[in-house]
Formats: C-alpha cells, sequence, structure tokens
C-alpha cells in the first residue's frame, strides 16, 4: 500500500512533533540538578515590611525607599542611626532604654521558630522576655510597637508618654478561623 504525498507529510510532520516533544521531556528531567532558569535572572525588591514600627514611625519618609530596597544585613548601618535618632529626639529615651529595645527593632526582620505553639508567640518577645517571637493574628501590633517606644514596657516610666501609646484601633475582624485564610470575610 502506498501512501499519498499528502499522507507522507502528515506523517513526517506527526514524527517530527513527536521527536521535538521528547527532546523537551529529555531536557526537562536531566539529572544535572539544575531546575532554574539558564540564564540568572536579577529582581529588585521593592518593599520590606517585617516591623512595621521601624519603617512606618521611627523612619522619615525620604527613607522608606532606601529602606525598602536593602536587605537587613544593611539595617545596622542604613537604618540603625535614624532609629536610635528617633528614640532619643522624639521618644526623649536614654541610651540604657535604646540599647535594650534596639535589638528588637534592629535588623528589621520578624523571627519565628515554628518548632513552637503558635499560641505562645508574643510580638517583641524574642528580645524583651527571651521569647521566640511571632506573633498572633489579633496581636495589635501596632499598640505594642508604640508602647514600646513611648510607653514604660521596660520600666521607664519616667520617660514614658502614655497618650502615644495606642492608635486607638481595636482588631475589629469578626473570627479567626484554624483553616486559611484564617480571617473571616472582610467587613
Amino acid at each position: 500500500m502506498q501512501l499519498s504525498t499528502f499522507g507522507l507529510r502528515v506523517r513526517r510532520l506527526a514524527l517530527a512533533a513527536a521527536a521535538a516533544a521528547l527532546t523537551l521531556a529529555a531536557a526537562g528531567c536531566s539529572d544535572d540538578g539544575n531546575t532554574g532558569p539558564a540564564t540568572p535572572r536579577m529582581f529588585n525588591q521593592v518593599q520590606r515590611l517585617g516591623n512595621p514600627l521601624v519603617s512606618e514611625v521611627l523612619l522619615s519618609k525620604r527613607s522608606h525607599a532606601t529602606h525598602g530596597t536593602i536587605g537587613p544585613d544593611e539595617d545596622g548601618t542604613l537604618v540603625a542611626p535614624e532609629v536610635v535618632d528617633f528614640l532619643t529626639t522624639v521618644a526623649g529615651r536614654d541610651p540604657a532604654y535604646i540599647n535594650a529595645i534596639a535589638p528588637a527593632l534592629i535588623p528589621d526582620m520578624l523571627i519565628v521558630d515554628t518548632s513552637k505553639d503558635p499560641s505562645t508567640a508574643t510580638w517583641l518577645s524574642t528580645t524583651l522576655s527571651a521569647g521566640w517571637g511571632g506573633r498572633k493574628l489579633q496581636d495589635d501590633v501596632v499598640d505594642l510597637a508604640l508602647t514600646a517606644v513611648f510607653g514604660s514596657a521596660l520600666g521607664d516610666a519616667a520617660h514614658a508618654t502614655p497618650q502615644l501609646t495606642t492608635d486607638n484601633l481595636a482588631f475589629d475582624s469578626p473570627a479567626v478561623t484554624t483553616s486559611f485564610p484564617y480571617l473571616a470575610p472582610p467587613n
């Protein structure tokens, strides 16, 4: 039986498509250990917000872009001086208080030990009470942060400014669930 010219073309195209599919499959299953793209990609970090207090309260607006594009490893030289200046001049804190709270603020990152019971998470606990960090969804991190800066969280009542320790907003989600997305629908 002879195939027509059209039939031969279809058969050749099918064989070529099968060969191309096999080549792609073999390339996708290689054992070279490289699972990423052949050419390295560069990404630009546009924001970093580990601790809202640092970028939104302790840094001036002009510093937000710098803070958002650097990593925590650069906080000691690029962010710390402005944070210390705010704590000294605006919050009126003495060096001992600043030294006690600074490790919770710089570097600006949240440390969470996922091997711990999530119900025991507390913000700032890593530094202030030898805890393990993290936070619960219903934690009012803004009030906690303002208390740490302006309140007497470490017993420094002489330099506290209690009227600045709250944003006067409460947790307003009607429910926290045990499954993703954990919060009730927006209200």
